[in-house]
């Protein structure tokens, strides 16, 4: 029996029957428990409700529903939280006033030219303008002016691919592997844009702006709490995802889930002989952006691109990052 897209899984009930044992029931004309004389009507609600439910899964599997249609199934607290403090990241810009965002783009400068100094902050803009920057990609003296469309999530995210797949870093920021052309992309920029594209395919920015409160809830700009957009306990979020692959990287942020379970805990060695915990759920957005980082350098290197061929190689890449998340939660 055909299986639905990742959207439609629904977690086992406490009573041990999952949705497919009462699907089969239906299909297979085995009478069940609701149908006796003495049914309820409630439970008679629920046994239709099953059906349409199986229904909307079959007519979304073949293509003839967009996934909207079904409802997702509830999120767990866990996915709930840091769902709603991944998506409260996205809006943040980098502020040059702010000492931590400084301090973190030190922190790169240090990471990846271990041997020179790092330039000292402006005391008015805490700007850190030198020429070295553009040796890493940006596109002038001071990376701030290049944080737009990331944030300060770009920054994380590339600082956090430097400090933990070192290696890789290494390799693709100096381009030391393939076939290469004259005309490269830049890296620091690309890795921004990687960001930018993360975003878009997870579905981490609503069409409002967003803060975290206590305990990670979400709230809209004027600091009230935003409601759920859908029925079920998916509250304390400004939008739920609803995207195939969106959905199934809510797997990757609750411990319980299948992902998790399936990997050790000590985590798995990468192509260039790293560690990375790919099953520990806090780093689950990093990690996938290592795994773009790495899908996308391998393919510019098998088309033998040039910069001008920079937007289909990203555009290919967020292809092949939307069909192994959908087939993975479908697995």
């Amino acid at each position: 029996r055909a299986r639905g897209p990742p959207a439609m899984r629904r977690r086992k009930s406490s009573g041990g029957d999952d949705d497919d044992t009462l699907h089969a029931r239906l299909l297979d004309g085995e009478p069940s428990h609701g149908s006796s004389p003495g049914v309820t009507h409630h439970a008679l609600g629920d046994l239709f409700g099953a059906l349409r439910d199986f229904l909307l899964r079959l007519l979304t599997h073949f293509g003839l529903l967009p996934p909207s249609a079904f409802p997702p199934a509830p999120l767990t607290e866990t996915q709930k939280l840091r769902f709603a403090k991944l998506a409260a990241r996205v809006d943040v810009p980098y502020d040059g006033h702010d000492g931590s965002h400084v301090e973190q783009l030190t922190e790169l400068w240090r990471v990846t030219f271990p041997e020179l100094p790092p330039p000292i902050a402006d005391s008015e803009t805490g700007s850190l303008k030198h020429e070295g920057w553009k040796a890493m990609g940006w596109q002038g003296l001071d990376p701030s002016t290049d944080f737009r469309s990331g944030g300060l999530l770009s920054l994380h995210n590339l600082l956090w691919f430097a400090k933990h797949a070192p290696e890789t870093y290494e390799r693709i920021l100096h381009k030391t592997t393939g076939h290469r052309s004259d005309w490269e992309y830049p890296f620091a920029a690309a890795g921004v844009n990687i960001t930018f594209a993360l975003i878009s395919l997870l579905q981490l920015r609503g069409k409002e702006k967003r803060t975290v409160g206590q305990a990670g809830v979400v709230a809209r700009d004027d600091g009230s709490s935003t409601g759920n957009t859908r029925t079920g306990n998916n509250q304390n979020l400004s939008h739920v995802p609803s995207s195939p692959a969106a959905i199934a990287f809510l797997d990757l942020l609750d411990p319980g889930m299948k992902l998790g379970r399936e990997r050790s805990d000590e985590g798995e060695n990468d192509d260039d002989g790293e560690k990375i915990n790919q099953a520990n759920p806090e780093c689950a957005f990093e990690n996938l952006y290592v795994l773009f980082w790495r899908v996308f350098d391998n393919e510019w290197l098998d088309r033998k691109a040039t910069y001008m061929e920079f937007s289909s190689v990203m555009a290919s890449c967020v292809d092949r990052m939307r069909s192994a998340l959908e087939r993975e939660g479908k697995e």
